[in-house]
């Protein structure tokens, strides 16, 4: 014969063992950051999807650098480790959730960046594309490269050509250079160097900003002294008519 079930005080012993506590609650997911608009948040799922290749909510870790930089981002190598360290739940997780993205955005936007336009902006100034139409001689932006900054030597302009020619942001048939395409590709295709990403070729952006601001700094100082001297010649001018009493003074 079975057993008899425990009585009393034994089954009230027994009944802890059999006891099940509460399934564990689900990660609640928190709200984007209440800064991104609908369309940014659209903008930002794009990406996320784009590198989501097993289409499992997820990223792998050497995508974000990627990401940052379709975004307009240069992040370096510091940050992308300190984003990982504020926002993963420790340093064996290879892989990043969308709301844990939108989080390293809102992150890497309060770092303060040097945004792809920086760059844009001082090729702009450098190749002296005053209209900004995305264009420039190759020469004049080499002349300048070389002699601006760090200079690049001939043979490291070299490999510059090399990839401008091979990207097809250069004709060699015109001299034309697309400086903002060159900027894009080089944005989007770099992948190598996550530590200290794009330097285009030892001019990194903040040292392409802070060129671009000189240089718009001195040409504006030298329009306003050439200013100031036609200004002195045409009152000296006047001057003279009026001794002259060819015209009436003020």
């Amino acid at each position: 014969m079975p057993p008899k079930a425990a009585k009393g005080k034994e089954a009230k012993k027994e009944a802890p063992k059999m006891a099940m506590g509460p399934p564990p609650k689900p990660k609640k997911i928190p709200p984007p950051p209440a800064c991104f608009s609908p369309e940014d948040l659209a903008r930002f799922k794009e990406v996320f999807k784009a590198h989501d290749e097993d289409n499992i909510d997820k990223v792998k870790l050497p995508e974000i650098p990627i990401m940052l930089r379709k975004l307009g981002f240069n992040p370096k190598g510091s940050e992308i480790k300190l984003l990982y360290e504020k926002f993963l739940e420790d340093e064996f997780v290879d892989t990043v959730e969308y709301f844990e993205w939108l989080f390293m955005i809102e992150a890497k936007i309060n770092m303060g960046d040097d945004f792809e336009l920086a760059v844009t902006k001082a090729m702009a100034t450098l190749g002296h594309d005053d209209e900004e139409t995305g264009i420039t001689d190759l020469e004049l932006l080499k002349e300048e490269l070389m002699s601006w900054g760090e200079p690049l030597l001939e043979i490291e302009f070299v490999d510059f050509i090399k990839v401008a020619t091979k990207n097809k942001t250069f004709t060699p048939l015109d001299g034309k250079f697309n400086y903002v395409k060159f900027i894009e590709l080089m944005n989007n295709s770099d992948q190598k160097f996550f530590k200290e990403p794009i330097n285009f070729f030892k001019l990194d952006q903040k040292t392409l900003a802070a060129m671009a601001m000189k240089k718009a700094q001195e040409e504006k100082e030298e329009e306003e002294r050439k200013e100031a001297e036609r200004l002195a010649k045409e009152e000296a001018k006047r001057q003279k008519l009026i001794q002259q009493g060819l015209i009436l003074p003020d």
